[in-house]
């Protein structure tokens, strides 16, 4: 999607242990419209066939002019183009009159307090908005003193992804249970929540519980992209068949004679995190747990999967692939090495990748092929995909608020129109502003930001809450990009794996997540690097199993 500043370092490019790690510090101070024709198979299911949830009736994205839609479950809708009739997908104002209280995250400085974008948005919603912001970093520490207070407005952002202290309130009660009223055809009153895909409801409970509205991505929420230029002029004029021919290519990324040299010197990745992933996907290691035949569980560590893919990478740290800083880079320093046509192969979120990355290293490098692959398996054969967790977080209503059915319902209305899908009236509206004011279309029809920040002072940050942004694929500038990024999604998902205990809560884990997150980069950098050796694998199995990593299984299985 466009102009949606909060996706640029995008959360779904970490995993949930990584993500889990983030809030540590916190836990410890603290006691896009849907994108399938058709659902995954197991959908009225928890991952694993746990705690039996009927998730909300969906409702699949209109063939509207431009629209690209995909019957590959889990795959989210393109558009080539912005509707030329914006459709209204709201029949009736929503609100009852009075005000209405959010907690919402922002990335900037606090909008103008007569701000003509809140203004209409009021007006449109039949309420008068009373929101309290939090910055990104303060998120965490912000939404658990509220939530210690007992003072929550009436709907609340929750990333318990980055705050995990919230999680036993959560389970204690602390938010509205929506699981029996939004299942099925309970969310027919709510349209446009009838949109969000199937996986981002199922993947967003809490041990069954469904406990408010989810922000979508998508499932499979990342796409890796090779210099197929430079492969060409080094002699691989079809993509890497395995990982010894992934090996060699990354290898002379770095040390060939190709035109990236002509900046100067280039690189096969940029960080470990990149190449992890990478041979992860190739030698099949599962996405965090699998479950066994006899219904236990095994972590990604424990398996031989882990230890082939841990050595191979051993092997391409050997041969040059990586960046000479390729262990602390930051992300962003990262991408930016490879928009200015130094990197070869980078891994990278779906939007950030096509409405950034891409502008920017064609800008830069006119003359480059960045092109979409997806990772061999090491054989020769299918890899295995990680799915991500399928969604930011969630709009939540405060148990004492949802008692009252008419006010939950009235929320749940507000709720649905911020919820309005692509191209759609209200869509326009929530995204781009007050024509004129804040937009203007193009000659091809598209909303174009106006110039200077008034766009971003007034709108960018205030409407960031539950709009579907990041699950359908629109790329202003390039009418084909979002065809590609679905393309790219399509030949991922059906080679994808759910991590089966994405939606389920360990107490050990919240508590020592941290602490076994960087045992594991400990180990495992420091295996890669050689500051470790391979055979330290057993070591480091036996010290996550005594540090909690036992536990952890049991927890789950507990409630699996």
């Amino acid at each position: 999607m466009v102009m949606d500043q909060r996706s640029m370092s995008s959360p779904a490019l970490l995993s949930r242990r990584r993500m889990l790690g983030l809030g540590a510090g916190l836990a410890a101070a603290f006691p896009l419209v849907g994108g399938c024709r058709t659902e995954a198979p197991g959908a009225s299911q928890t991952p694993g066939g746990v705690t039996s949830f009927t998730p909300p009736s969906f409702i699949p994205p209109d063939q509207i002019p431009g629209a690209s839609i995909s019957d590959i479950a889990g795959v989210p809708p393109a558009y080539t183009r912005y509707p030329s009739e914006l459709v209204r997908s709201v029949k009736e104002v929503p609100g009852r009159g009075g005000e209405v209280s959010t907690f919402q995250v922002f990335e900037q400085a606090p909008p103008p307090s007569d701000n003509p974008w809140l203004n209409e948005f009021n007006e449109r919603l039949g309420v008068t908005l009373r929101p309290t912001y939090a910055a990104g970093p303060s998120y965490g520490e912000k939404v658990q003193t509220m939530m210690a207070s007992g003072d929550l407005p009436d709907i609340t952002w929750i990333e318990r992804s980055i705050a995990p202290g919230l999680i036993q309130p959560m389970l204690q009660g602390a938010f509205t249970d929506l699981t029996d009223l939004l299942a099925g055809s309970g969310i027919d009153p709510y349209p446009n929540l009838a949109r969000i895909p199937t996986y981002a409801w199922r993947n967003s409970t809490v041990n069954g519980m469904l406990l408010g509205v989810p922000s979508a991505l998508p499932m499979v929420n990342q796409v890796t992209m090779y210099r197929k230029d430079w492969a060409t002029e080094l002699g691989y004029t079809e993509p890497p068949r395995d990982a010894q021919e992934v090996m060699e290519l990354l290898a002379e990324f770095t040390r060939g004679n190709h035109r990236g040299k002509q900046g100067g010197d280039t690189w096969g990745l940029a960080t470990l995190g990149h190449g992890i992933g990478l041979a992860h996907q190739m030698f099949r290691v599962p996405n965090e747990w699998r479950i066994e035949d006899d219904g236990s569980l095994t972590n990604e560590i424990e398996t031989d999967e882990f230890e082939a893919a841990t050595e191979y990478l051993v092997e391409l740290w050997n041969s040059g692939a990586f960046h000479p800083d390729a262990a602390t880079l930051p992300v962003l320093d990262a991408q930016n090495i490879y928009q200015n046509g130094r990197i070869g192969l980078l891994p990278a979120g779906v939007t950030p990748h096509y409405r950034t990355m891409l502008p920017a290293l064609l800008a830069n490098v006119p003359e480059s092929e960045p092109t979409a692959i997806t990772p061999p398996g090491h054989d020769g054969g299918d890899p295995v995909i990680h799915q991500e967790q399928g969604y930011f977080g969630i709009a939540a209503i405060p148990s004492d608020v949802g008692k009252d059915v008419e006010r939950l319902e009235e929320l749940l209305r507000i709720i649905d129109y911020w919820c309005a899908p692509f191209g759609s009236e209200e869509h326009t509206f929530i995204n781009y502003g007050i024509e004129g004011r804040h937009f203007a279309f193009d000659d091809q029809g598209t909303p174009v930001p106006t110039a200077g920040d008034v766009w971003a002072r007034e709108v960018s940050g205030p409407s960031w809450l539950v709009a579907p942004r990041e699950a359908a694929f629109f790329f202003p500038g390039n009418t084909e990009w979002g065809v590609a990024a679905q393309k790219a999604v399509a030949a991922a998902v059906p080679q994808s794996v759910e991590n089966p205990t994405s939606n389920l809560i360990s107490d050990t884990d919240v508590r020592q997540s941290g602490s076994l997150n960087e045992m594991y980069d400990d180990y495992l950098y420091g295996i890669i690097t050689g500051r470790r050796s391979l055979s330290e694998l057993t070591e480091w199995r036996d010290e996550w199993r005594r540090a909690g990593g036992d536990d952890i299984r049991n927890e789950y299985e507990d409630v699996m």
